[in-house]
């Protein structure tokens, strides 16, 4: 965009914008690249032309995102206004291209201009504030959320542990006293489900903090399906619910207790948003092509509310359900980061 239409230039005169554009100092920049970081000297304002640019301080929790900064907006000019340094980091999110105005010649040109405008960038900046201390409460509380979550989870896994085994050794004992089939299936039934009973309170654990660790293993695509079926029987669907599950027999090699897991996310996502709905449809589908493995869920619900949708994969996002916690989705994008973006899109197609 021309820099002339930066959202910061709006107030001056036009001899006095004409003025500042002579000076502008043009630079592009790559993904994580800094524009300047906290105590640096207070060049200049910065006007973002293209991309995005986060700004973020360091505390002893660690990084903090307090905004990002769009195209046609800017920053920087709370340390130009105060004469003191940076007081943040400022960095770009993706490429993006920006605009300089040193501090010597805004100074000038501010000097030249009607009072009305020098009331007008204080106003803004105060707006700004305003909005940067909003979200960096927010960015705590979400913080001190998973902290309890991590804590929680842990004393989880120190008290099931126990009784889940218990559990497992029992189906082993019943299953050596009843070998029929339906004996049989009932007790994998059990360890399946204290399986997964396990992982799930592992997977809050490592999500609350911060990691990810795959257990890829080789299976196929019938054999997950099947056993997503096996851990979700009709109980688990609305009555009048059409439901398919399709896959293309493919051998794959993936965390399957984690993929179950997003994928029982996905399915009850769809449940909660036909809600009673006559005509409800749900349908599942799984493939392989040119060696990408694919997971499709489907519904014909309303789909993801706007409010939401560019916030969708934040911890603690949720809509419209008493009981969500908003970790599912957040849990997906934290394990599957390669995937996230197409994951992003793939939400919208309902």
């Amino acid at each position: 965009m021309d820099a002339r239409e930066n959202r910061f230039l709006e107030g001056f005169s036009p001899a006095g914008r004409d003025r500042l554009a002579g000076h502008l100092m043009y630079q592009d920049l790559g993904a994580g690249e800094y524009l300047f970081r906290e105590g640096d000297p207070a060049d200049g304002v910065c006007l973002v032309l293209e991309g995005e640019v986060e700004i973020l301080r360091n505390a002893s929790d660690g990084e903090h995102i307090l905004t990002c900064v769009k195209a046609g907006e800017f920053l920087g000019e709370v340390a130009v206004l105060d004469g003191h340094g940076r007081s943040t980091d400022a960095r770009a999110r993706g490429a993006a291209g920006v605009a300089w105005i040193p501090t010597d010649a805004l100074l000038e040109v501010l000097v030249t201009e009607p009072v009305a405008l020098t009331l007008h960038l204080f106003q803004n900046v105060l707006t700004i504030l305003r909005q940067t201390n909003d979200l960096y409460v927010e960015e705590v509380v979400r913080k001190k959320k998973l902290s309890l979550i991590g804590e929680m989870a842990s004393s989880l896994m120190h008290d099931l542990r126990n009784p889940v085994s218990a559990i497992q050794l029992a189906a082993d004992l019943i299953t050596m006293d009843h070998s029929d089939e339906e004996a049989v299936r009932c007790c994998e039934a059990i360890r399946l489900q204290c399986d997964r009973v396990m992982a799930m309170a592992e997977e809050l654990l490592e999500f609350s903090r911060g990691e990810a660790r795959l257990h890829l293993e080789r299976t196929d695509t019938t054999a997950l399906v099947e056993r997503f079926l096996a851990f979700n029987g009709e109980s688990s669907r609305p009555a009048g619910l059409r439901f398919s599950i399709e896959a293309e027999p493919a051998e794959i090699e993936v965390d399957s207790m984690r993929l179950l897991r997003v994928l029982q996310n996905l399915v009850s996502n769809g449940v909660d948003a036909l809600g009673s709905r006559a005509d409800g449809r749900l349908d599942v589908r799984a493939w392989v092509s040119d060696g990408v493995f694919h997971l499709s869920v489907r519904d014909n619900g309303p789909g993801i509310p706007a409010e939401i949708r560019d916030r969708l994969f934040e911890p603690f996002i949720t809509h419209g359900k008493t009981g969500g916690t908003g970790l599912g989705l957040a849990i997906v994008a934290r394990t599957y980061p390669k995937t996230w973006k197409r994951w992003q899109r793939a939400c919208f197609w309902r």
